[in-house]
């Protein structure tokens, strides 16, 4: 698919959301933002972006999210992990154990300590997570509803010829529905019994009492704030999108969980193209007008679309908080290393700093808010609201980021026309042509916020368990879109490539895979079997696969190469997806690794197969063997496939591209897709951003260097040969783009494209640096000094790099805190910069 399909994963921006940890009544800090000077915010802030300042600590913020309290039970330790004497669920190869010695040996011996914990293939036969299969009381709309039978209702009170369709729907849960339901669990503490069962199960209203009238009232406000804050994360997102893309690129492509942009820019096309108005969604969808109901349904599916955007958010959050406590954490000494570990509120670390363990998670400790100390800590505020705001729909967001297979269609769907004469939009895309990572985070939370919301009927095992199968499932899916994302583009779009890869599979890898180096055999083992699984043709076609074309040898070995290459990349992946996860899943269930044997090792090991294997201990990950043997997981990996291939007719298109790497970017991709950053020389310093080092000819912009030059000296004449004509000239930092810096607002342009609007430049002839967000930029420090530390303009001396200024810069970046330190240094000088000027 061409060199820049990975790309599109980074083509929209992602929302970072930095919580100041300090708590305010929604009626004070309305009350509270009367009395702002609007002048002075329009100059400093932003006044028209709703900015305001916390009264606390007067760090600048735009939106609230709910409190949510919650019982001591949501900090209790799981029993099952502490479990010693059960079989193992995984197994290592003896010739594996013994790469450094005896003691590493009795390590991971002791790692692999198992449990008595539901296998995965049981798991998919009883949960009632996968709702299309074992639960024959709900029924899939196929777009993003669950319908089931009331349980009052009777078959008696049926008439004799309506159908259970027409049962079905007397039970509507549309947006007032959900809207009731975020009141009735949002009004009642967790330190509190609820009064009433959960939503999920009874949705008839409540009898109003003068009690219940004012705790509705207070719910109601509880309930503004959460939608408030998805529409802010939402509305940031498109905002900047929108100024990075460009109109007509976005319309093209709105990414995931944004279904109702996509319908609305397809169903007015002919109104855009002939300069009209746009119809507003949803009632661009039909023809005719609609209902109240189907409205209402139709509102509720923008609320969980928005849901799991904000869930998006929340899991781009946590992998970019980790990822910058990991970098400080390798390029701090070890006098600092306490200090870092205070400020992000993390425990212990492992696996040579990147595996990060929270401290256990102690009720009684400052009052109950020990668990919320630190950057990371902090962020459980957000995952609470959002597991509380998924319980309602947390089967439907199940079956959205897990993709589970759907039962056959309803026969009593007399609406099957209307949904054929109407094209829709996915609310989610395809597990392999998404984020595997924000739909593993989706599902955890689901799981997590039923727990919540349902106090004491779910014991932490249990949600622990629940939780570690979709761990299992989502790491299924990452290696598959990993593998498919690496070996897809070497056939060229060849119709009969996936029968090729089948047929050498069967008839030289399986047979040869004894003969395989043993630290790697279980990998490739791991990879061969799920790529067949994947690419296999269905039981309906038995003929299919002993017709298929086998290549000859010498095209049979390139092919092999190619398998292999896209198996031993995906195992990268595998770690860095476990890695990730496994600081949501302490934010979302505090003590889950606190009793685990995992936690107590502190591996210091470089070997991939090592590392991944400790992950698998960490996790309680079965052998791999035993869960592709899973006649239902391959049910579902099938289905995975060919919902990711095949296009519906009843849907409106999207790109269905395999993302070999996603966000987080960790390590800098050279051009043939290996995970080893280039050698940077000794004379200069990396970039701030993680670029790729494409060549500058293939995007069109020759005005780009890849390293930053130590010396000034370096750095004046490089740029001077790129651009002889700029009287100034501004360098940005992150990507290394250079611009003319006269006035023109190019630095601004840039900002949107390159950072989301957010930039760090170097300001070549007045050396001196310059910040940016939006339209607004602020003077910052040189990173540039002589050797009294100070930056003299024309004196002659010989300036370079300062590594501490150049760190401040960096934290800056990746911390997210660019557009704070604008408006603080806009704030403290009079010297203020015209909008848009660079």
């Amino acid at each position: 698919r061409g060199p820049n399909t990975e790309a599109r994963e980074q083509r929209h921006v992602g929302v970072h959301v930095n919580l100041c940890g300090h708590a305010i009544h929604k009626s004070c800090c309305d009350s509270y933002l009367k009395t702002r000077d609007e002048r002075r915010l329009d100059r400093f802030e932003g006044g028209k972006r709703r900015e305001f300042r916390c009264p606390l600590c007067q760090r600048l913020s735009n939106c609230l999210i709910p409190f949510i309290d919650v019982g001591v039970d949501w900090a209790d330790l799981p029993t099952s992990e502490n479990a010693s004497d059960s079989p193992t669920v995984f197994k290592l190869e003896d010739e594996l154990m013994s790469v450094d010695s005896t003691s590493s040996n009795e390590r991971l011996t002791n790692l692999e300590a198992a449990n008595n914990c539901l296998s995965l293939h049981d798991f998919l036969s009883t949960s009632k997570w996968w709702a299309t299969r074992n639960d024959k009381s709900s029924l899939w709309d196929g777009q993003c509803t669950f319908t089931g039978k009331s349980d009052n209702t009777k078959p008696s009170d049926l008439p004799i010829l309506s159908s259970p369709r027409q049962s079905l729907r007397k039970n509507q849960f549309g947006k007032k529905e959900l809207i009731c339901a975020w009141n009735r669990v949002l009004r009642t503490p967790r330190l509190v019994k609820r009064r009433a069962r959960s939503f999920s199960t009874d949705r008839r209203p409540v009898i109003p009492t003068l009690e219940s009238e004012s705790r509705q009232k207070e719910a109601n406000g509880v309930t503004e704030v959460l939608r408030r804050f998805m529409d802010q994360i939402s509305d940031v997102a498109q905002r900047a999108d929108m100024r990075r893309l460009g109109e007509d690129d976005l319309f093209s492509d709105f990414g995931e969980f944004r279904h109702y942009l996509s319908e609305k820019a397809a169903y007015n096309k002919v109104n855009r193209a002939a300069g009209k108005e746009m119809i507003d969604w949803p009632i661009c969808l039909s023809p005719t007008s609609l209902i109240e109901t189907r409205r209402q349904e139709l509102s509720r599916e923008k609320l969980i679309s928005k849901l799991l955007f904000s869930i998006q958010a929340f899991t781009y959050t946590c992998c970019s908080e980790g990822a910058e406590a990991r970098r400080l954490l390798h390029e701090s000494s070890s006098s600092d290393t306490p200090s870092l570990l205070s400020k992000f509120g993390v425990g212990k670390v492992s696996l040579g700093g990147d595996l990060l363990f929270l401290p256990e998670a102690n009720p009684s400790v400052d009052d109950g808010f020990q668990p919320f100390d630190g950057r990371l800590g902090k962020l459980r505020y957000l995952g609470l609201a959002l597991m509380v705001a998924a319980s309602p729909v947390s089967k439907e967001v199940i079956q959205l980021c897990i993709s589970f297979p759907s039962a056959q269609p309803d026969p009593f769907d007399f609406d099957l026309a209307e949904k054929s004469s109407i094209k829709r939009a996915p609310v989610a895309y395809p597990i392999l042509c998404s984020h595997v990572l924000t739909h593993t985070t989706g599902a955890l939370i689901a799981v997590t916020g039923r727990a919540r919301a349902e106090e004491g009927r779910y014991s932490i095992d249990s949600v622990v368990d629940d939780c570690r199968n979709f761990i299992q499932i989502g790491l299924i899916a990452r290696v598959a879109q990993v593998i498919l994302a690496r070996l897809r583009p070497n056939f060229n779009d060849d119709p009969i490539w996936e029968q090729q890869v089948c047929s050498i599979i069967e008839q030289n890898m399986m047979q040869n895979s004894a003969i395989i180096d043993p630290n790697e055999q279980e990998w490739r083992h791991f990879g061969v079997m799920l790529l067949q699984i994947l690419l296999s043709p269905a039981k309906t076609e038995p003929h299919s696969v002993s017709f298929s074309p086998h290549p000859c040898p010498n095209d049979a070995d390139i092919i092999s190469s190619h398998i292999l290459h896209a198996i031993e990349s995906a195992k990268s992946e595998a770690i860095d997806f476990l890695r990730d996860l496994s600081l949501v899943c302490q934010l979302l269930i505090p003590n889950i690794f606190c009793s685990n044997s995992a936690r107590q090792e502190d591996v210091q090991c470089e070997d991939s197969t090592i590392v991944f294997k400790h992950y698998m201990a960490l996790f309680r990950i079965e052998d791999h063997r035993t869960m592709l043997k899973s006649d239902l997981l391959q049910q579902v990996i099938k289905a995975w496939h060919a919902n990711s291939t095949g296009k519906n007719t009843n849907q409106l298109d999207f790109p269905r591209i395999f993302h070999g790497a996603t966000w987080p970017i960790m390590p800098r991709i050279n051009v043939n897709d290996k995970a080893q950053p280039y050698e940077i020389p000794p004379t200069c310093m990396p970039l701030l951003g993680n670029c790729s080092f494409a060549k500058a000819n293939d995007n069109g912009t020759p005005n780009r260097i890849f390293y930053l030059p130590k010396s000034y000296t370096d750095l004046y004449a490089e740029l001077s040969e790129m651009c002889p004509d700029s009287e100034q000239t501004a360098l940005c930092l992150v990507c290394g783009q250079v611009l003319n810096a006269a006035g023109k607002g190019e630095c601004t342009k840039h900002s949107y494209t390159c950072g989301g609007g957010a930039g760090i430049y170097f300001l070549l002839q007045e050396c001196v640096g310059l910040i940016m967000h939006g339209q607004q930029a602020a003077y910052v420090h040189s990173p540039y000094v002589d050797f009294y530390g100070e930056t003299p303009q024309y004196r002659g001396r010989p300036l370079n790099l300062d590594l501490d200024r150049y760190r401040i810069m960096h934290s800056l970046w990746t911390g997210h805190l660019v557009r704070e330190k604008v408006i603080a240094e806009r704030a403290s000088t009079r010297q203020v910069i015209i909008p848009n000027f660079y």
